[in-house]
C-alpha cells in the first residue's frame, strides 16, 4: 500500500519536499551515478532549475510516510528538460502546446530501511499519467531506454518512439511519447477516475476532472511529432 500526494513544490508541507530532494540526490546522483548540473558537491538533497514555477511534482509515501517514488510533469510551452538534454546532432521538432506535458525524474522501488511496502516504478506509473490527464494533458513526452521502451510495452503501454533511430553514447535513449486516452487506462487495468480519487493535492489543481478522449490509437505524423521524459 502506498499514499500518492501531488502539487507544486513551494506547496507541498516541507517535510515532503525535504525528502523529496534528499530521495531524488539518492536515486539519480548516487545510485544512478547521473552527472547533473544542479548536484552540488557536498549536497544531499537534488533540485534543478525546473522544479519551480507550475511544475508538478508527483510523491509517493509507504505505510511508514517514507517517500518509495516520485516524478514530476512540466508543461511544454516553457522551458523542459528535454529542450536541453538533447544534443545538436538530433534532430527533432519538440512540441509547444498546453496538453503535451514532459515527465522526469521518475523513480519507484527504491525504499529507506527496510520497509517492504515500496512501489515499483509501474504501480506508479498509472497515477502520474492520471494527474497529467487532470492538468490538461493530452499527451506526455520524455526519453527512456530501450530496454525500458520494451518494459512498459510489455505491461500495455502503448508507447510511440519519435527518435533517434539508432543510440549513440552521447545520447543512447529514445524520445517517446504516450497518448493519454480511455483506451490507455483500460490497457493498464485502471480506471483513471479512481486513481485520481486516491490523489491528496497540494496548492491549486484542477477543479474539474476532463473527460476523457476515447479514440483509441493514434499515429503521429511527422508535423507532430513530439517527445516524453520518462527517466530511467
Amino acid at each position: 500500500m502506498f499514499d500518492i500526494v501531488a502539487g507544486r513544490l513551494n506547496d507541498l508541507p516541507f517535510e515532503i519536499r525535504h525528502e523529496l530532494g534528499a530521495y531524488r540526490h539518492e536515486v539519480f546522483v548516487r545510485r544512478l551515478g547521473w552527472s547533473l548540473p544542479s548536484a552540488k558537491e557536498n549536497t544531499t538533497v537534488e533540485w534543478d532549475q525546473f522544479d519551480g514555477g507550475d511544475t508538478v511534482q508527483v510523491v509517493a509515501l509507504d505505510v511508514q510516510r517514507q517517500i518509495c517514488g516520485s516524478a514530476r510533469l512540466i508543461s511544454t510551452v516553457g522551458r523542459y528538460p528535454l529542450q536541453y538534454l538533447l544534443p545538436k546532432s538530433v534532430d527533432l521538432a519538440l512540441p509547444t502546446s498546453p496538453t503535451v506535458w514532459e515527465l522526469s525524474r521518475f523513480a519507484g522501488s527504491i525504499a529507506h530501511g527496510p520497509s517492504a511496502n515500496v512501489t515499483s516504478g509501474m504501480q506508479l506509473f498509472p497515477y502520474v499519467l492520471a494527474i497529467a490527464t487532470v492538468l490538461g494533458a493530452t499527451r506526455i513526452i520524455g526519453v527512456v531506454t530501450r530496454a525500458i521502451a520494451r518494459l512498459y510495452r510489455r505491461f500495455g503501454l502503448d508507447i510511440h518512439s519519435i527518435g533517434p533511430d539508432h543510440g549513440t553514447s552521447a545520447f543512447p535513449f529514445l524520445v517517446c511519447t504516450i497518448e493519454l486516452t480511455s483506451l490507455t487506462f483500460t490497457e493498464l487495468g485502471y480506471d483513471r477516475n479512481e486513481l485520481l480519487n486516491t490523489v491528496m493535492w497540494f496548492g491549486a489543481h484542477a477543479s474539474k476532472t476532463p473527460p476523457m478522449r476515447a479514440d483509441t490509437k493514434t499515429i503521429l505524423s511527422p508535423s507532430a511529432q513530439h517527445v516524453s521524459r520518462f527517466p530511467v
